[in-house]
């Protein structure tokens, strides 16, 4: 299973109370009280008061405090609680997928070579690397890295992207999914290309042992880009 968000909201929204109360605040379409959903589904307000917080705190709904109308000043009693439908996009995918980093990418790539009348193939390839190295940039830390070390933090990170990154052999790791799979068929060296200037740039941002590089070994059901070491250190 995947640790992305989309997981934590499937799983809330798969509770029956809590998705009939989400589905209730989604019709509704103005802000309602933890009293008027209890109402709506056929529960306690107290139960209901249980989901909703867990909504809430999911981003699945957003709350606000106010008076009922036609009560204020003193003695009209503490503001309600109130709760709306957020406006979300659920995306769920097994294996996982980032369709969002393959877009991005090619879009400014695309801009790019535009603005400055450059190749828009090598120029995406360009921004690709840019935007992994700024990923592995962000888990970075001090200090000179073995091979063995680069290999694991490169694991880590990469799994996070949804590569799933397996110990194929005793120098090399393979990526068992392909974030972008759908598009493989239909621009298949474009997409290589992404992934083996990607997983460069990640293995740059992190500040690995240069012995650990990303190379082009295409095989079925896997990505195309494995990690391997080449040099002697581990």
């Amino acid at each position: 299973m995947s640790s992305e968000p989309g997981w934590d909201a499937l799983q809330l929204l798969a509770e029956p109370t809590r998705r009939a109360l989400f589905r209730a605040c989604q019709r509704a379409g103005a802000p309602l009280t933890r009293e008027e959903l209890a109402r709506a589904v056929g529960i306690s307000r107290r139960l209901a008061a249980f989901h909703l917080d867990l909504l809430a705190e999911a981003n699945l709904l957003t709350v606000d405090y106010a008076r009922p109308a036609g009560r204020s000043g003193p003695g009209a009693g503490r503001p309600a609680k109130r709760y709306v439908a957020a406006e979300v996009d659920l995306e769920l995918s097994v294996p996982p997928r980032r369709y969002e980093v393959a877009a991005r990418v090619m879009a400014r790539g695309l801009a790019a070579a535009n603005e400055h009348g450059t190749d828009a193939l090598e120029t995406t390839f360009e921004v690709a690397h840019e935007e992994g190295e700024r990923i592995g940039r962000l888990r970075r830390t001090p200090g000179r890295k073995s091979a063995a070390a680069t290999t694991d933090v490169a694991m880590d990170v990469l799994s996070d992207l949804g590569y799933e990154p397996a110990r194929g052999s005793d120098r090399c790791v393979e990526l068992c999914n392909c974030p972008f799979d759908a598009v493989v068929d239909v621009a298949t060296d474009v997409v290589c290309g992404l992934n083996e200037r990607f997983v460069t740039g990640v293995l740059d941002g992190i500040g690995g042992h240069r012995s650990v590089q990303a190379e082009l070994d295409p095989a079925p059901d896997r990505c195309c880009v494995v990690l391997r070491n080449n040099g002697r250190s581990r």
